[in-house]
């Protein structure tokens, strides 16, 4: 199958919807959880912080667009350079303009940016259901974007390849 993939990536779409579906079916009923609620309320505590108001909950809509765009960042360029530059064995020394303390660093800020979004994912996420949507739909925001750019690159990088080619001919 030349597109297994793509046919992967539907079945996940589909455990998600079925997933989705069962827990909206057995919550329909349930007005009395505060975890149902949407937007500002006494009940919405993040961090023990009680976020009552729009500017607060603003606040923390923008904290999650923010990180949401961070952690896009982290997880496409960040590990995806230690995965390939440090942790791959067949690639015998770092690049020139990188030395070990390079490595290093960027490797610590890894790390402690995952424990840092992990404690403040968390928090946030269970504290409400308009937090989940929201960091959703802050994810799907930075995916696009990322994925349009590494799109963009490719045709680049593709336009650049068959005009070097065709002007060597």
């Amino acid at each position: 199958m030349k597109e297994k993939h793509i046919f992967l990536g539907r079945i996940v779409l589909l455990w998600i919807i079925a997933v989705c579906g069962g827990i909206g079916y057995m919550i329909r009923s349930d007005d009395s959880n505060p975890i149902f609620q949407f937007g500002p309320n006494s009940s919405l505590k993040i961090l023990g912080i009680c976020i009552d108001d729009t500017t607060k909950y603003g606040v923390v809509v923008v904290f999650c667009f923010i990180n949401s765009g961070v952690r896009t960042l982290n997880h496409n360029i960040l590990q995806s350079w230690i995965i390939n530059t440090i942790q791959d064995t067949k690639t015998i020394q770092l690049n020139y303009k990188i030395n070990a303390w390079h490595a290093y660093e960027i490797s610590y800020v890894n790390c402690i940016y995952i424990w840092l979004d992990f404690f403040m994912y968390m928090n946030i996420l269970l504290s409400q259901i308009d937090m989940l949507l929201i960091e959703v739909v802050a994810d799907l925001v930075m995916t696009s974007a990322v994925t349009s750019y590494y799109l963009n690159e490719k045709n680049i990088n593709k336009n650049a390849v068959t005009t070097l080619h065709e002007s060597s001919c």
